[in-house]
Parts: structure tokens; sequence; C-alpha cells
């Protein structure tokens, strides 16, 4: 054992370096001026996490042979699952996705369910074998606890002093400059193929968390008499609508006749106040980068690190959110979402900002699911409830609503996607429509949170845009027509001065 363990250090060094550097991208996309100083300063993101993992490793199984096999193991899971995560959604592996490791359990659907067949059974296979590994030998240990195996113990014990000398390393060269030195940008296709993948997962989260907590630009309040117009007699409705994974077909592949299209949209374009294209930057998915953007109105640029899962750090900005801004004119703020509002810790941060009522998936039937999600129309409905409910009480209401109807895989590929696209371009009429009728001053914002991920059909590596509008009605003289295109942080104050503008009963409104 003296022997085998410092060979076992050394080989699973060298063996899940290698591996490490088989992260995609190879290749950096521009080139690199980088000495061979600044490669081997960042030695010690590359090879401390990997002790890290071995230790772990030797803690759990007691011998080094079996630890150095299981780091190789997990190192190799790791690098091929950021690489297919790169093939489906364009970006790899990040810190930020062991927020969702307890959903992938809840909702296996969403994560492992996207993968082809061979990749499913790979994977589900590799973390078989991690566990049955690690159980066998623990169960072997206690049942011959009267035999005391010496050798397994004096490894546990070696184990937990290598996790405790690199954990405290890692920690000493974090609280220098060198991260910032490394990654002084939130860019991981920079990095990856300099340093590799875990330590580009390291610098990434050692940088998110000396950002997490900056402040960021203000915004303005609104506070009792600052604004001077007379408030209108009939209470101002403001919906917002986030539509799951809503992209304009023509844009998606040009030049292919998709046999499809969406009549509401084109309508309602013509009749848009404002409409245009929505700068989002995740694909396929990070449904909260966009909604972040659109409640909290931080563009990424501000955010930094954050910008990867802002809701990690959104408690801080609670303030800045829209039904926070607002709380003073609209007397009811509710978010929906058909869904498990657990999700990215939405039933905690929705309250402390602003909102006042929240329904998810408890306040749905399963007769109202289209597939295996909630179905548009019966979101629509809801809306609509809500809208007539506020119209009747004269009572000022903004809405906050997230699709899920549309939220992937599709087990049909693109067919299955385009019907249910058809249901969000429905969804848009159903709520105009009601709008219109109710008479009261209102405003509608419908956008899509990032374009679908189809394999073969629709890839990363292109535009990420999607469709966004907002509508006015019961005003004297709305205006119409202006294409601008914006980031979600931009919608943001869009909806934050249109919802003070129907506050007012004349179109004259301070702009904060």
């Amino acid at each position: 054992m003296t022997i085998l363990f410092p060979v076992a250090i050394f080989s699973v060094i060298s063996i899940a370096t290698c591996i490490d550097s088989l992260a995609q991208p190879s290749k950096p996309k521009k080139a690199s001026n980088d000495t061979w100083h600044c490669r081997f300063a960042a030695l010690p993101f590359r090879l401390l996490p990997i002790m890290l993992i071995f230790a772990g490793a030797e803690i759990l199984t007691g011998r080094c042979i079996y630890a150095a096999v299981l780091t190789v193991v997990a190192v190799s899971l790791l690098v091929w699952g950021s690489n297919l995560k790169r093939d489906l959604l364009g970006e790899p592996l990040l810190f930020s996705d062991a927020a969702v490791i307890k959903a992938c359990f809840q909702h296996p659907r969403f994560y492992v369910n996207a993968l082809a067949l061979p990749a499913r059974i790979a994977v589900l296979f590799g973390i078989f074998v991690i566990c049955f590994a690690v159980i066998s030998l623990l169960a072997f240990d206690l049942c011959h606890l009267s035999s005391v195996n010496r050798s397994a113990l004096l490894e546990r014990g070696l184990g937990v002093a290598l996790a405790s000398a690199s954990l405290y390393l890692l920690m000493a060269v974090a609280r220098t400059r060198l991260p910032a030195r490394l990654m002084p940008r939130p860019d991981c296709d920079e990095v990856i193929p300099k340093f590799g993948l875990l330590a580009t997962t390291i610098l990434c989260w050692l940088r998110w968390r000396e950002d997490r907590q900056k402040p960021l630009p203000p915004h303005h309040l609104l506070h009792s008499g600052e604004t001077c117009d007379i408030v209108n007699t009939k209470a101002p409705i403001v919906i917002v609508i986030q539509c799951e994974s809503f992209s304009d077909l023509e844009e998606l592949r040009p030049g292919e006749n998709w046999n499809c299209f969406l009549p509401v949209l084109s309508k309602a374009r013509l009749e848009a106040r404002q409409y245009g294209q929505l700068h989002v930057s995740g694909f396929g998915a990070y449904t909260m980068r966009t909604e972040y953007g659109v409640l909290f109105g931080h563009d990424e640029e501000a955010l930094g690190f954050r910008r990867f899962d802002p809701y990690l750090s959104a408690h801080w900005q609670c303030q800045d959110a829209l039904p926070a801004r607002l709380s003073q004119l609209y007397e009811h703020r509710l978010f929906i979402h058909p869904h498990d509002l657990e999700f990215y810790g939405r039933r905690r941060l929705m309250p402390v900002s602003g909102f006042n009522e929240m329904q998810g998936d408890e306040k749905f039937t399963i007769a109202q699911k289209n597939g295996p999600h909630l179905s548009d129309a019966a979101l629509g409905e809801r809306i609509i409830s809500v809208i007539n409910e506020a119209a009747k009480n004269n009572k000022s209401t903004f809405v906050f609503a997230v699709t899920i109807e549309n939220h992937g895989p599709w087990p049909e590929g693109l067919t299955g996607y385009l019907r249910h696209l058809r249901h969000g371009d429905a969804l848009l009429g159903q709520v105009s429509r009601c709008l219109e009728q109710t008479g009261h001053p209102a405003v509608l914002a419908f956008y899509g949170d990032h374009r679908p991920s189809i394999p073969n059909m629709v890839l990363p590596g292109g535009a990420m845009h999607t469709p966004y509008l907002i509508q006015e009605f019961g005003m004297d003289s709305p205006s119409c027509g202006l294409e601008k295109d914006l980031t979600p942080a931009m919608l943001h104050h869009e909806i934050y001065k249109m919802a003070l503008k129907v506050s007012y009963e004349n179109s004259q409104y301070k702009t904060f």
C-alpha cells in the first residue's frame, strides 16, 4: 500500500489531466498570447480538483487502486457530459449546473430524456458503476469490522489528509489574484482550451463568489407623490407572458418551407406598440436567464459571472424586480408558472421580489395537460379569469406568467414542437382579445425565453434571438409599429414605463 498510494496518485493525475483536455472546445476562438507562466500558474486549479475527487474516492473505498479507477471514471463522465451538453445547448458544463442536481432526480424527463438512447444508457451505467463499487466496498468493510482491515483504515486516513490538504491549498490560491488573472471574463470557451474543464469550472465558481454580492446599477423606485398626473378611474392591467421555446419559424432555419405559420403573432406585430427581436443568451435551455433579465432589469454585462444562473444571487436584488418597483401602483401582483415552483428557487424568491400571490402546478389539474405539461390553453384561461376579476373589482393587477407546454424534449421531433408552438401563438390571441374587451388601460408583453434545441433540425451555433412584442389597450392614442431589438433587461424597462403610463389618464408620464 505504501508504494501503491503515490503511484496511484501520479497515475490518476496523468490520466485524468489527459481526459480533462478532451473537453470541448479544444481550440480558443482567437489566438492566445498566454505564456507558459500563465499555464504554470493555472496548475493548482487543474490538479487540485482531481486530487479532491481522488481523496473522496479513497475515503469511500479505502483502496487506492479502486479510488484511482473511480476518479478516472468520474472525470470521464464529467468531460463526456460537458461535450454532450455542448452539442445540445452550445455550452459546456458550468458550476451553476450543480444547482439543478436535485431537479434531475425530481424531474428526470427534463434532463435524461433529452439525451440520445446510447448516451442515456452510458451515463446511467457510469453512475451505476460508481455507486455500486462504493456501496459494495463500504458494505464489505462494515461486515468485517471484527477483523479490522488496518490497510483500508490507513488509506481512508490518508484520503482525509489528502482532501484536507488539497482543499486548504485550493482555498489559499483562491484568495490570491490568480482567478481574476486566469479568467478575467465570463467566457468559458476562451478558458477551457487553455486550462481544461475542471479548472474552468473552479475558476468560474470562484469568480462568481467574488461577483455575487457586488452592487448593481440601481433602478429608480417609485415614491408616493413623485408623479402629478391623475390616476385612471379604470384600474390598469399589465400582463407579461414568457412563452416556453417560442420562436419565429422563418428565422429558425431560413429558406425552408416549414408548412406552418403563426397568424396571431403576425397580426399582433402590425398592431403592437413595439416589437422586434429579443436577444437572449441561452439556447434550448436557461429559461431563468431571460426571466431574470425581464423581471430584474440587469444586463448580463453588469452581472459578470452571475450571468450563468442569475437566480443564484437574485435575492440580493429583490428591490429591482418589476413587482417591487410597481407595488405602489399595482395592488394585485401575481406570478403564475404551472410547474414545480422549487425550480430555480422561485417559491422563495418571488414573494420577496414583490409578488403577493403565486400559482404553481398545485393550482392546476392533470386534465389540463397537453402532453407531459400543462397546456397553454389552460394557462390562458387562468390569465383571462384573473383579468376579468381585475376588471370586475376595478383592481390594478400585474401578472407575470411563465408557460411550460412547449418544453422539450419532443418525442415527435419537429412535428411535436410545431404543434405546441401553434398553441403558444393561440395563447397570445386569447389574452390580447380579453384585454381588448375589458376596456381597461392595459399592457401585454409577450416573448419567447429561448429557441428550441431539436437534434438534427435546430442546432446551437447560430443566432439565438426570439420574438417579442408589447401591445397597448384602452388608451386614447396608442402609438403603434415601432420595431426595436432589445435585451431582456431592456424589455424590463420598456414594461416598467408602459406600466406607469397606463396607470394615468393621459399619456404624459415621467420616465424613470
